[in-house]
Order: structure tokens, then sequence, then C-alpha cells
């Protein structure tokens, strides 16, 4: 098995080659994590989208097997997102959230850190509304409460200034 380097990681995510991208977690996973994590940290990444894609697909494959693993990723990202963890990561709502779309049988209640996490912090709203919608497109009922709050923090990214994101530009 050839190791789980970042270029070759993101070459996975970039062909979605899913089944290449399983077999380099299944021999590495702590590796092919740690490389999705630094190809999802900068929300302006081209391959950002998605690398967030691929650790959903890794969730819903693996996380019943490997449910601490996923928790720990989760975690990780929780710490991340504080300021004494050293490192913010911008995108933490968003790789926490994958995680959950893939099984939010068992993770469901993480969504709720995330948002709780990231509502108030101007710099992780424009990963959480993105992460909102990701949850939406996987289990719309599980994220309805929130819908209010979100569509107000969206009309406040799409306006000019607002974290330097001009209207219309993606987040």
């Amino acid at each position: 098995m050839v190791q789980a380097s970042k270029q070759l990681i993101a070459q996975l995510v970039e062909e979605r080659a899913y089944d290449a991208l399983l077999a380099s977690f299944d021999a590495e996973p702590d590796a092919v994590r740690r490389n999705l994590v630094r190809l999802a940290y900068d929300p302006h990444a081209p391959l950002h989208d998605e690398t967030i894609r691929a650790l959903r697909f890794l969730s819903q494959e693996r996380s019943e097997a490997m449910p601490e693993f996923f928790l720990e990723t989760m975690r990780r990202q929780i710490w991340a997102m504080n300021e004494e963890g050293g490192n913010i990561s911008w995108s933490a709502p968003e790789i926490i959230v994958a995680v959950v779309a893939g099984n939010p049988k068992r993770f469901g209640d993480f969504f709720s850190f995330a948002f709780e996490a990231a509502v108030d912090e101007m710099v992780f709203q424009p990963s959480l509304v993105k992460a909102y919608d990701l949850m939406a497109e996987t289990e719309p009922e599980f994220v309805a409460e929130y819908a209010p709050k979100i569509e107000m923090l969206r009309s406040r990214l799409t306006s000019a200034n607002y974290l330097g994101i001009s209207p219309g530009q993606s987040t």
C-alpha cells in the first residue's frame, strides 16, 4: 500500500476516487484524517468542498466500526475552535458536521456543539452556514430549529465587508 501522503490524498479527493480513499483510510486512518483536515482547513482552498464530502463519505462507511476514531476527529475540531488550542480551524464546523452527516444517528448531538461553538464567532460563521447546508441536505428535519439563526447569518455573510466577503462571493 502506498503511504497516505498529502499529495496522494489530495489526488484521491480531486478525482473522487472514494474506493481508493477508503483503502488508504483502512491502511492508515490517522494519516488520512490528518491530510483531509489539512486540505479542509482553508475554506478557500480548491479542494475544500470536495474534502468535506470525502470526510462525510468516510464517516458513512467506517463510523459504525470505528466510532471512537470519529469522535476523536470531532473532539479535535472542537478543541481547534477554542482559542486556547493555539491554532484556530476556520473550517472546524464543517469538519465536525461532515462526520455527523455521515452518521446522524450516532453523532447527531454534535451538531448542536458545533452550532453553539460557532454561532457567535465571526471567524466560524461562514463554515457554520456551510455545515448547516450539509446537514440540511442529509437530514433536513434534524436542523430545522437552527434555520432562523442560520438564515440571519447567511444574509450577513452576503453583505459587503462582513469578514471581507463581497456580495455574492462564495463562502
